[in-house]
């Protein structure tokens, strides 16, 4: 009787041991880097919001809708040097973020900028461009807004979540914000009497009003307190994954602004 019962014990205390062993090299074998697991997917899934030409936008070419801009082309540089496809999920600025947190996509390519309060939510590689912000206004207004204090209690457009709006809040506390989803908005919103004015970059204002006669740039411009544009990328994203992305920015960063001035051209009024 005791050998049997030593016997089962054994046989037992085997099998427990082996599944123990399968489980801890399962667990190994999946502790996979940020990077492995993007290459062993082979694509890189990437957010971006297609509404802000010309960084990403929406062009139509022969009936077929594509999206371009200079942050696509960074993006198409990252994917190179990781040695995979990449895939673009084109959503609102501030739905951004959430997708990144709920893994979703990989990382956010759409010239955002590393605050402190998306900090606490991302990753941020090395900044790859830096613009200043301007409000515009109506042409037909635009004497009225030389000075700042003519915006201290205007209704001023700016992206939901954008740096525009902390730079709306920190020098005009008790302007009226009107956030929206696309730059386009913005600029219908100004020409239509729905907002005094709005704030975006300098590219961007120059596109709007191109697209959009009735509206003009004021003197007031205004740098926001971040560095710049950067890429997000998930919270405690491995070594290797940030090193790619931060190689591929310091290789082309210098050519950024040439594919901001290429994209132009393809931007419709």
């Amino acid at each position: 009787m005791g050998k049997r019962v030593f016997k089962i014990i054994s046989a037992l205390s085997f099998a427990f041991i082996l599944m123990f062993s399968l489980a801890a090299c399962g667990s190994n074998g999946d502790k996979k880097t940020s990077l492995e697991k993007i290459k062993a997917r082979g694509t890189l899934v990437v957010g971006l919001s297609a509404a802000t030409p010309p960084y990403e936008f929406h062009y139509s070419n022969n009936g077929k809708n594509e999206i371009k801009g200079a942050d696509l082309e960074l993006v198409k540089r990252i994917a190179k040097q990781m040695d995979v496809k990449y895939e673009i999920k084109d959503m609102d600025f501030d739905g951004l973020l959430p997708a990144l947190q709920s893994g979703k996509i990989d990382m956010i390519v759409s010239a955002m900028s590393p605050t402190p309060e998306r900090e606490k939510a991302a990753d941020f590689s090395k900044v790859y461009y830096k613009s200043t912000n301007v409000f515009v206004v109506r042409k037909s207004e635009l004497s009225k807004y030389a000075k700042p204090s003519a915006l201290k209690n205007a209704t001023v457009a700016t992206i939901n979540s954008s740096t525009q709006q902390a730079v709306t809040q920190k020098y005009f506390p008790k302007a009226h914000l009107k956030l929206l989803g696309k730059s386009n908005d913005l600029a219908l919103a100004v020409a239509h009497n729905k907002a005094d004015a709005m704030l975006v970059d300098v590219p961007t204002a120059e596109l709007l009003i191109r697209a959009n006669p009735s509206l003009a740039q004021t003197n007031l411009k205004y740098n926001d307190d971040t560095a710049g544009a950067a890429i997000a990328m998930p919270n405690h994203s491995s070594k290797d994954f940030k090193d790619a992305v931060n190689t591929a920015i310091t290789k082309y960063k210098g050519q950024y602004e040439k594919w901001i001035i290429e994209q132009v051209k393809y931007v419709k009024e």
